[in-house]
C-alpha cells in the first residue's frame, strides 16, 4: 500500500498543468486531489463526451409553461406534448407539437394581441428558455473557465464538479466514469443585461432591453438501452424585470411602449 501510494503521488507532481489526462491516468488519481488545471481537462472531457454521445433521435416531451406579469397576472399557462429532436453539434432544436386530447394551452390574447408576432415578448417567455438551456454543452461553466472556481468530489462512481463565479453562475453536475451528466443545477449569482434594439437601413425599427434577475435551472440526464445520453427532466425558473419595448413606425413615431414590465417564467421539460 505505501509503495502504491507514493506511486500516485509520484503522478501527481510529474503531469505538466498542460497535459491532456487520458482514461489510465484519472484511474491513478482518482483517489487523490486534483490540481485546477486537471480539473479543466475533466470537464472539457465531459462536455466532449456530451457532444459524442448523446442521442440524435425524436422523443416525444411533455412542455410547461407559466409565465406571469408582475405579481399575480398569469400571461401563459401551457402544458403540451411535443417532438423533439436535438443536435448539440450544430445547436439545432427541431419541436413539433404532438396530438393529445390533453394537451392545453391558455394564453391572455388581451396582453399579446398588441403585438406582431416579432415584437411579441412571448418567445422570450416560452421557446427561447427551451432552447437556451438544452444546450448543455455551450453552458458559460463548461467552457469559460477563468470566470469560475471549481472543486471536486467523488463517492463511489460519481463525481461531482462544484463551480461558482461572483460575477455569472453557481452549481454543480455530476457524471459516472465514462464521462456521461447525470445531473446539471446551477443558479444566477448577478444579473445581467439583454439589449434586443435593431434598426433597418438607418431607421430605428425598436427598442426592446430588460436585465434578468433570476435564472434557476435543474437537468437529469440518462442512458438508454445503447448507453447514449438523453435529457429525462428539465426545470427552469427567470425573473425578467425592467422589461422596456418601443415600435416605431417608418415616421419614427412610436406606435407601441411598455415601461418597467416584470416577468416571472417557469418551464418543466419531461421525457414521456
Amino acid at each position: 500500500m505505501i509503495k502504491k501510494y507514493i506511486y500516485i503521488l509520484f503522478v501527481l507532481f510529474v503531469i505538466p498543468a498542460f497535459a491532456q489526462i487520458d482514461d489510465t491516468e484519472l484511474d491513478e488519481i482518482y483517489i487523490d486531489k486534483m490540481t485546477r488545471s486537471q480539473i479543466e481537462q475533466v470537464i472539457i472531457k465531459v462536455r466532449e463526451q456530451t457532444y459524442k454521445n448523446y442521442i440524435e433521435t425524436t422523443d416525444l416531451y411533455t412542455i410547461s409553461h407559466q409565465a406571469v406579469l408582475g405579481d399575480s397576472l398569469t400571461l401563459i399557462k401551457s402544458k403540451e406534448d411535443f417532438k423533439i429532436s436535438l443536435f448539440f453539434k450544430n445547436k439545432k432544436l427541431n419541436k413539433s407539437l404532438h396530438p393529445n386530447p390533453e394537451n392545453s394551452n391558455v394564453i391572455d390574447t388581451t396582453f399579446f394581441n398588441r403585438y406582431t408576432f416579432n415584437d411579441s415578448p412571448m418567445y422570450w417567455l416560452t421557446e427561447f428558455v427551451i432552447r437556451k438551456y438544452v444546450n448543455i454543452p455551450d453552458f458559460d461553466f463548461m467552457n469559460n473557465f477563468k470566470e469560475y472556481d471549481f472543486n471536486r468530489s467523488v463517492k463511489n462512481t460519481i463525481t461531482r464538479i462544484d463551480f461558482y463565479s461572483e460575477n455569472i453562475y453557481e452549481g454543480y453536475f455530476t457524471f459516472d466514469r465514462n464521462y456521461n451528466l447525470i445531473e446539471v443545477s446551477f443558479e444566477l449569482i448577478k444579473p445581467y443585461p439583454i439589449d434586443h434594439s435593431q434598426t433597418r437601413n438607418g431607421r430605428k425599427m425598436f427598442d426592446k432591453n430588460w436585465r434578468y434577475t433570476k435564472e434557476k435551472v435543474f437537468i437529469q440526464l440518462g442512458l438508454n438501452a445503447a448507453k447514449k445520453l438523453y435529457i429525462k427532466e428539465m426545470t427552469a425558473e427567470e425573473n425578467i424585470e425592467g422589461y422596456n419595448f418601443k415600435r416605431f413606425n417608418s415616421k419614427n413615431e412610436l406606435l407601441i411602449e411598455d415601461k418597467n414590465l416584470d416577468f416571472s417564467t417557469k418551464l418543466l421539460f419531461i421525457k414521456k
